[in-house]
């Protein structure tokens, strides 16, 4: 009888942990939205790459394909904005306490910047933190476009961003279904759209007109905004694309905007985004605070960061220790040498502990944190995402003391020790196992409170306190106890919140924020930042020929992406679409009587790639 309880008991857990598995996994699982991001680094890279070294990435989990999202939170998107200017390893001075943070000698590095060295030596970690022009040449525009918050209210949505300063970068919060509930809800009002526009197009046209831009480059970014109007994304037009540029391009294809030399008048957007005065929100300015309310939140991350020049000893030594122990059974030497040939980073990040805000610099190793990522099976990949259920859910209360990274570099340690042959979903005790290694590996760092980096001798938690870390210990004894019951909280948790608002706290600050926007129908912010960038580098670029190439091509780059226009880029610049062969194309299309309604539509898809590629190959002619 007894034997037969115990068997119950085993089949019950052992199916209720692959209702977790799945569960988890499809928290996990990529959506359009993930493909989209890493779509627009690479626009971003391709345009940049026209004006130097500058470039950027998506890191993180979503790269890592480790990201869980839950009912009230979509998670973070870390985007890593690298500079074209390399940092040589020594010039970098590491802390003696806490060696994965350093200081960068700046009288040791090639690039001379005209801010001042703290104490006549040392680097400024604002270059970094403010998207220094000097540093980003391009991306600086760039990320003042791309941050923009909005304000906007659908027809079954009214979503709104805020910019927050984090450590390291900026952070741009989300709000989908986004609710004042307090008794001054009645005081921020909502833009009337058409009002919104009429200002927009009015207000873009006079920022055009009294730009430095050359007439060409004026004239080139109308059409350009106009054929941006007639893209459709093939998955979603809610895009980052649509959402920061719609109100231009609304704007841009008014009759006053648009040159006439093309046969076809472009869609109209139907979204407006808002105005970005690139502030620092700092709750600290009032203690006065809004509640709330919204249907789930999503988050952006931009870290801006140098790239080292050299190899880090730090690395040469990792390689060493894992290629020549007996007992490392995790990562293969094919994933350590990759990682030993990746490119490191500096992001500036004050320390965890006895902080110089002003100098401090932290090493990046996301490159490597990728290889590593991709170098694990599926079921190395479940029990990280078991890790973060945990981390989530049971121990939630410590997020933001014990985090994500500190539970992947403590399986990170673990992996190497495991056998292989544990990371089994179909055995319910060997995934245990394997799970349960990796938190006792985490209450023996508690217990000393020192958990070293993966990649070099430096504590990540030596800002936990005595009394957090004893918190934790016990905590996470209870879960290695029970973990089934454990990992029911994170489940449980998303269960509760499905369908239900939720709460937060916002400061006056912010609430400032979003009631200017409100109130500024012409959304002059985004125009200014717009016309302001392609300023810039025209005025840096005394030619207008390297900024035009760089807007055509990656104008087809986004063409050829985001919609199923099947025009044919030219391969030459010689290779030129006459304007007078795409009258006569269109002149017949009018003049013809089609047999079917099939045959219409089809003719109407081919003198609509006539056109795109017409008006593309005369921008490239230019």
């Amino acid at each position: 009888m007894e034997d037969s309880e115990n068997q119950s008991a085993y089949v019950y857990l052992q199916r209720k942990l692959q209702y977790f598995y799945k569960t988890l996994e499809e928290h996990c699982k990529q959506v359009p939205n993930d493909a989209r991001q890493l779509r627009y680094c690479r626009y971003i890279t391709k345009f940049a790459s026209h004006f130097g070294k500058e470039w950027c990435m998506v890191a993180g989990s979503t790269a890592e394909g480790t990201r869980l999202r839950s009912n009230i939170n979509e998670g973070d998107f870390d985007y890593l904005i690298i500079s074209g200017i390399s940092i040589p390893v020594d010039a970098l001075e590491h802390r003696e306490d806490l060696p994965c943070f350093v200081h960068v000698r700046g009288d040791k590095i090639q690039h001379s910047f005209s801010h001042s060295l703290v104490d006549g030596k040392y680097l400024q970690s604002r270059i970094l933190k403010e998207i220094d022009g000097e540093a980003f040449k391009i991306m600086k525009g760039l990320f003042q476009v791309c941050t923009m918050p909005f304000d906007s209210k659908g027809k079954h949505s009214h979503d709104v961003d805020f910019n927050r300063e984090a450590k390291p970068g900026i952070c741009k919060d989300h709000y989908v279904g986004f609710q004042l509930v307090d008794e001054d809800a009645d005081n921020l009002y909502m833009r009337q759209l058409e009002t919104d526009m009429e200002a927009t197009k009015n207000y873009f046209q006079s920022v055009m007109d009294s730009s430095d831009l050359s007439p060409s480059m004026k004239s080139l970014l109308s059409n350009i905004l106009g054929i941006l109007a007639e893209t459709e994304p093939n998955d979603d037009s809610s895009t980052a694309m649509g959402q920061t540029f719609g109100g231009l391009i609304e704007a841009a294809i008014s009759d006053s905007a648009i040159i006439k030399s093309t046969s076809f008048q472009p869609k109209r957007s139907k979204q407006s985004i808002g105005e970005n005065d690139r502030n620092y929100i700092d709750d600290s300015s009032s203690n006065k605070v809004f509640r709330v309310k919204f249907n789930y939140k999503s988050s952006k991350d931009f870290i801006a960061a140098f790239p080292l020049e050299g190899k880090l000893k730090c690395l040469k030594e990792w390689r060493v220790r894992i290629l020549t122990s007996d007992n490392v059974l995790w990562p293969s030497s094919e994933t350590v040498e990759r990682i030993c040939q990746s490119e490191v980073y500096v992001v500036a990040k004050p320390a965890i502990v006895n902080p110089y805000a002003d100098i401090d610099f932290c090493l990046g190793f996301n490159q490597a944190e990728l290889i590593l990522a991709s170098s694990l099976s599926s079921d190395q990949t479940l029990c990280v995402l078991l890790l973060k259920a945990l981390q989530k859910g049971y121990l939630k209360h410590y997020s933001s003391v014990l985090t994500t990274f500190h539970w992947k570099t403590a399986f990170y340690h673990q992996c190497g020790q495991i056998d292989p042959a544990l990371f089994d979903r179909h055995s319910t005790a060997a995934m245990l196992i394997a799970l349960e290694s990796v938190l006792s590996y985490m209450k023996e760092c508690l217990d000393k409170r020192y958990l070293k980096h993966y990649f070099l001798e430096s504590n990540l938690i030596a800002h936990i306190t005595e009394t957090e870390a004893n918190e934790i210990r016990q905590k996470i004894k209870e879960i290695i106890t029970d973990p089934e019951a454990a990992l029911q909280v994170y489940f449980d948790m998303n269960k509760e919140c499905e369908g239900s608002k939720q709460e937060e706290e916002i400061s006056l600050k912010e609430m400032e924020e979003i009631k200017k926007r409100r109130n500024d129908p012409s959304n002059k912010k985004p125009a200014e930042n717009i016309i302001s960038m392609m300023t810039e580098l025209q005025r840096v670029e005394t030619k207008d020929s390297k900024l035009t190439k760089a807007i055509v091509d990656t104008l087809y780059m986004v063409i050829e992406e985001e919609t199923d226009i099947p025009f044919v880029r030219p391969n030459t610049p010689q290779e030129h679409y006459s304007m007078d062969d795409l009258m006569a194309h269109g002149s017949k299309y009018l003049t013809t009587n089609f047999q079917s309604q099939n045959e219409k539509e089809k003719a109407l898809k081919e003198l609509t790639t006539k056109a795109f590629a017409t008006v593309l190959s005369d921008f490239s002619s230019k």
